[in-house]
């Protein structure tokens, strides 16, 4: 069975249309506003991680690997399965500081623009063999199906296809902060396809070419070298290192970490996936030996990558090979828009915004939105020249490789921004940039060696030799062993910041308070705020910027409280970090909207601050953290307990809690949060915010919580 060129490509392109098709709608609420936050569709949106290497590599690596190949899906398992640890403490920083991609993490973590333009650049080279499989796969799948070299022009079509869907899909609308649902949307329905044709292939394997479990069984056991084939390698070849890469790979591959922190703020959808996610790549992967067998059985004469197509068009009826080439073409589709988006995102932020920032009279929306396009277009653009220039020698699990030991240079950063509070930018970029040194000599290189793009020195080659490690093994123990080593050692040597002790604080899986308030904002009003920002955002955009912070907070336009006006000023910097990165929304605050710091009020407003939300966290304090809240809850309790009437009133002489005295003798209950509870001997007062005053009398005190 042959299909025509054009057949082919007109089905691709009604494919993304009906993709479109369920964005759209989704976007503009012809459905259920509901539907596309429910744990299903986030679950089944991550499967974007399932890419054509999954469709159609998978097999030809359990051909080469056995069971290895189930180590890409095992490392994801355990990564989930590290849910309460390490997703969801991510998931927290992300929506609470509005950190939309890895880069944006690193640059408010350590303080530093360089640091989010490293974690770019490199993630973006990492990022284009990764591309160009994608780009591959679907040409040398066309090539399967018309039994002819596919034209060159072929691919630069389907990049054409991919960039225009990919600014349509993420790059619609103004605001670049906001949610892409229908984006979500599209891609839940393009994981449903794959694994449906996917399944829909391994089931035609068994019944059709075996014509049943029996029969397979039989051939199996005439056949004992197919499950030998299976078992062998996973007693030699590097499992270990195949499972660390994808459990890195799992949540720092730029697609993984768009979908699963930056298109999702419920830690019930992300709970969910911790175990669905898994069952979801189980339930992918059941194909994959019945088709490995079966193009086994009929001894195809093609690559073991493209046995999903080969058993299908040989013995298959007209529509399955049809819908297998859709299948393998939605996986490689999907992965190159959302990656492209993830990669826009991060370059605009870290590169383009610090080294263009428009002129304040330039529309900013507007100008974020068309730089977001272009950077699409070049760096699809990219993947298609790295397609090009690569000699077509190597496996679609190889390039995929390459990416994942890239990814995985950036976890010791990431164990930084979680659990180690000293680490240093100086650090983290130099142990980085040893990583990226390390991995093109072992990995880059080679691969465009083999391109016949450049000539490297046998050196690096004996090294290898002496240290009898499998390829992968060798390039991911050297390059995390240097960068480390160097990202520890440095940080040792070297002094954080003032903001970087403050961001490390904010970033502990455990914390239980904000950076705290270091005084007061010289700005007196929000038309204040809007008039500061005006000289860098533009008149338009600082008032829409404004009016937002205000909206989140529940605010009006004509609050002056000392207070609100700086949990505004820190809202705004947080807004700001998902239209331009962190690290530039913070110089902005900085010199737009300065504190004082000397004010009378600021102490009062930190402390009662702090004390606040330790009141509202369910984190369990250890250590000194303890012991130093248990004194303060002791000494809170006594104050509670005076048979002395006693009231608490804030720098304005507002009365904002009393004790059980005054509550009994004025009758007016003190707020429920400072009630004793059984977890929490006594709640924070407010010592910090006010003082302590007694209340003679049943003197009625007139409540004005300093939240209000």
């Amino acid at each position: 069975m042959i299909y025509e060129l054009e057949v082919l490509f007109g089905a691709s392109l009604l494919y993304l249309m009906i993709l479109f098709f369920v964005a759209y709608v989704t976007d503009s609420g012809l459905l259920p506003g509901n539907w596309v936050s429910k744990p299903v569709v986030y679950v089944l949106s991550l499967g974007v991680y399932a890419t054509s290497w999954s469709y159609y590599g998978s097999v030809g690596f359990a051909e080469r690997q056995g069971y290895q190949f189930l180590t890409v899906y095992l490392g994801v398992t355990i990564a989930f399965l590290l849910t309460p640890v390490l997703l969801r403490p991510l998931l927290r920083l992300c929506r609470d500081y509005q950190l939309t991609s890895l880069a944006d993490l690193f640059a408010f973590r350590y303080r530093s623009q360089l640091a989010g333009a490293l974690v770019t650049l490199f993630m973006l080279l990492g990022s284009l063999p990764y591309i160009a499989l994608q780009i591959r796969a679907v040409t040398t799948s066309i090539q399967v199906l018309t039994n002819e070299d596919a034209p060159q022009i072929l691919a630069l079509g389907f990049c054409a296809m991919l960039t225009l869907f990919s600014i349509l899909f993420g790059a619609r609308h103004i605001s670049p902060r906001e949610k892409h649902h229908g984006l979500v949307a599209a891609i839940a329905f393009e994981s449903l396809v794959k694994v449906v044709a996917l399944l829909a292939v391994g089931l035609f394997a068994v019944f059709g070419i075996f014509s049943g479990p029996s029969e397979l069984g039989n051939w199996l056991a005439e056949h004992p070298e197919a499950t030998r084939s299976l078992y062998q390698p996973v007693r030699e070849g590097p499992w270990g290192t195949l499972i660390f890469l994808s459990f890195c790979a799992a949540f720092l591959l730029p697609r993984q970490f768009h979908m699963i922190f930056t298109e999702n703020n419920s830690f019930k959808s992300l709970d969910t996936a911790s175990w669905a996610f898994p069952l979801f790549l189980l339930l992918l992967n059941l194909a994959i030996p019945p088709i490995l067998w079966a193009g086994s059985q009929l001894q195809l004469d093609i690559d073991a990558d493209y046995y999903v197509l080969g058993i299908t068009l040989l013995q298959g009826p007209e529509w399955l090979p049809a819908l297998a080439f859709i299948g393998g073409f939605s996986a490689a589709s999907a992965m190159v828009i959302v990656s492209t988006l993830a990669l826009s995102h991060m370059c605009l932020n870290h590169l383009l915004i610090p080294a263009s920032y428009p002129d304040p009279k330039v529309d900013i929306y507007r100008w974020l939105l068309w730089g977001r396009r272009l950077l699409i277009a070049m760096i699809i653009a990219a993947g298609y020249g790295f397609y090009e220039i690569l000699e077509h020698n190597e496996g679609l699990v190889q390039l995929g490789l390459i990416s994942f030991v890239a990814v995985a240079q950036f976890l010791p950063g990431i164990i930084g921004v979680l659990y180690w509070q000293r680490a240093t930018r100086v650090g983290f970029i130099g142990g980085l940039l040893a990583g990226i040194v390390v991995w093109c000599l072992t990995l880059l290189f080679p691969l465009l060696q083999q391109s016949g793009l450049m000539e490297m020195d046998s050196s690096l080659f004996w090294l290898h030799e002496q240290t009898n490690l499998d390829h992968w093994e060798f390039a991911t123990f050297w390059s995390l062993a240097v960068n480390g080593f160097l990202f520890v050692a440095i940080s040792i040597f070297t002094r954080q910041s003032g903001g970087e002790r403050d961001a490390a604080l904010a970033c502990r899986s455990d914390a239980t308070l904000p950076v705290p308030l270091d005084g007061v904002v010289a700005a007196g009003s929000p038309r204040q705020f809007a008039d500061g920002l005006k000289e860098v955002l533009g008149a338009e955009a600082a008032e829409v910027e404004v009016q937002q912070a205000l909206h989140d907070l529940g605010l009006d336009y004509n609050e002056t409280r000392p207070q609100q006006l700086r949990e505004l000023r820190d809202r705004l910097e947080r807004n700001l970090s998902g239209l331009v990165g962190p690290q530039m929304a913070h110089v902005i605050i900085n010199q737009h909207l300065l504190l004082n710091s000397d004010a009378k009020t600021a102490l009062a407003d930190s402390i009662r601050h702090m004390e606040q939300r330790l009141e509202e966290s369910r984190s369990e304090l250890k250590g000194v953290s303890a012991d130093l809240d248990t004194l303060r809850r002791y000494h809170r309790q006594i104050l509670l307990d005076l048979p002395l009437s006693v009231c608490a009133v804030d720098p304005e002489h507002r009365v904002v809690t009393w004790n059980l005295a005054l509550e009994m003798g004025s009758g007016i209950s003190s707020p429920p949060g400072d009630r004793p509870a059984a977890q929490h001997p006594a709640p924070a007062l407010g010592g910090a915010a006010g003082r302590f005053r007694p209340c003679p009398g049943p003197a009625y005190p007139s409540y004005g919580g300093a939240g209000q």
